[in-house]
């Protein structure tokens, strides 16, 4: 594009410089009587007409400028004709001069080739060459030669001195976009939030980012030119796999686990790209990674709040038009029972059972129902905790569970104090029901800051690590007669006072729960 722009601009300018010098030739015959010059000066106004026409035509202008020197080479070959002297061809150079100032090779040769044809032709045939005109008119031939070539590659030099100097500022902008545009590119490789690793064709490391080392925790000392496996070993074909399609050229962006220095998996949306050179090939792939794990845990605490949401509205819609019937049946159950004559005592007996089981249900299904804690009061948590625990006494020494508990206090907050009895009630039932074989139930709490924390550690048999997550799930209960809706009403009341649940269990080892609350600031 900037080359035929140029030849554009070099044809403008002879074209103006053949129609100047025609114009000046014929112009020449009113003040030198000896000049005899008119076929070529007309032909080569006429040639102007044509040249400058073509010009402003979508004619290409590598087209235009071999008939602009054939124009020229034409003009000085009827020069000849016309001429008194054999000095006049001097001017064949002038065509070639031109040429010389396109650059261009081909030009240049052919013009030479065909003035070598024409002065042969002039000089064995048409015998041009023999004769010789006066001293003055060579004078002035000579002069108007010279005049002409300076004037060519004078103007030649003025002319594109200026767009000389545009293409240097521009070439020069650009080097300074270019190196400004690397410089951005580091900027952003260097500051990115996100891990970004770049693989050669072996899966080597060949670049990171701060962001990546802070992520996986890996230096670039440590990782650079080696091959690190940053997924978890069961997810190496399928990694593999996805590492060859991406040196194929495809890119994919998915969710999965990787894995830190230290071992610690993580979720992880990753990128995987691959990176091409100029000509298309692909030279090594890319991954971008970002730590997922807030999101997840958002997602998880929006679908436990949906959980909880539907627990409740289950429990406003049934639980009032079930427990209506159920006490009538429970009635006639019990006379039925206390009945002397009656021949089933067995069968009232477990209808009753399973009446009050029900019966427990739709009370937490109620407690699900209720809005948060509507009357607050400044209360004694570590006091309520005591009290719980002194209330189930008789049922840890029927169970063989010694206690040990480590209730400094007082912890003051602000909270309803039923509804705190509550989640502490269902937390001891569970690691008695836990303890089928007698045990050791640690109780410890202690203020971290402005809250407090309570540790229920019993010596079960702990929770699977696959159903930790699960207990919160509305009716979820690995027990024969749970209901599933312990831990989540307690979840929910813990919530509402500000504070939270968690389950730290490890399989053979016991179950740890942790409950946390917010504290009333220190006098």
């Amino acid at each position: 594009m900037e080359r035929s722009l140029t030849t554009r601009k070099r044809n403008q300018l002879f074209i103006h410089l053949f129609g100047f010098g025609s114009l000046s030739h014929l112009v020449l015959n009113y003040f030198v009587d000896f000049n005899a010059s008119i076929i070529a000066p007309i032909f080569g106004m006429l040639a102007y007409s044509v040249l400058f026409t073509l010009l402003y035509t979508k004619l290409p202008p590598s087209r235009l400028r071999f008939a602009i020197l054939f124009a020229l080479n034409v003009y000085i070959l009827i020069l000849q004709f016309e001429s008194l002297s054999f000095v006049t061809a001097i001017y064949f150079i002038i065509p070639i001069v031109a040429a010389s100032l396109y650059n261009d090779t081909r030009s240049i040769i052919s013009l030479s080739v065909l003035t070598i044809i024409e002065v042969a032709l002039l000089t064995f045939v048409f015998g041009r060459f023999q004769t010789s005109g006066s001293l003055e008119y060579i004078h002035v031939s000579m002069v108007m030669f010279f005049s002409l070539v300076m004037l060519l590659t004078i103007l030649h030099s003025f002319y594109f001195s200026n767009y000389w100097r545009q293409l240097e500022l521009r070439n020069a902008s650009m080097e300074k976009a270019l190196t400004s545009k690397e410089g951005y590119l580091d900027l952003f490789f260097q500051a990115a939030k996100d891990a970004i690793a770049v693989f050669d064709f072996e899966g080597r490391i060949i670049a990171i980012n701060p962001a990546f080392v802070q992520l996986y925790g890996w230096t670039a000392e440590e990782c650079l030119g080696k091959v690190l496996a940053l997924y978890p070993p069961e997810h190496a074909e399928a990694a593999e796999l996805r590492a060859e399609q991406v040196r194929q050229g495809e890119s994919f962006t998915l969710e999965t686990d990787d894995v830190k220095k230290d071992g610690t998996r993580f979720p992880a949306q990753i990128t995987l790209s691959p990176i091409f050179d100029s000509q298309g090939q692909v030279i090594a792939t890319s991954v971008i990674s970002r730590d997922i794990s807030y999101r997840k845990e958002t997602e998880r605490m929006l679908l436990q709040t949906e959980k909880l949401k539907m627990a409740g509205e289950i429990a406003a819609g049934v639980a009032h038009e079930i427990r209506n019937p159920m006490t009538v049946i429970s009635g006639f159950v019990q006379m039925m029972h206390n009945d002397p004559n009656h021949r089933y005592p067995s069968y009232t007996s477990l209808m009753q059972s399973e009446l009050d089981r029900i019966n427990l249900i739709i009370s937490e299904f109620l407690i699900l129902a209720k809005p948060q804690a509507p009357q607050k009061k400044q209360l004694d948590i570590g006091k309520i905790l005591d009290e719980c625990i002194f209330l189930f006494g008789p049922e840890f020494v029927l169970h063989d569970i010694s206690v040990k508990a480590e209730v400094p206090g007082p912890f003051i907050a602000e909270g309803e104090e039923h509804h705190l009895k509550q989640v502490f009630i269902n937390l001891l039932k569970n690691a008695i029901e836990a303890m089928e074989d007698g045990g050791t139930l640690r109780i410890i709490a202690n203020r971290d800051v402005d809250k407090l924390k309570v540790h229920f550690k019993d010596d079960g048999p702990g929770i699977p690590p696959q159903l930790a997550e699960r207990v919160f799930e509305p009716f979820y209960t690995t027990k024969a007669t749970g209901t599933g809706l312990g831990l989540l009403i307690s979840q929910k009341i813990t919530q509402e006072h500000g504070g939270s649940l968690a389950i730290d269990s490890t399989e053979d080892q016991g179950a740890c729960v942790i409950v946390t609350l917010p504290l009333l600031p220190e006098q």
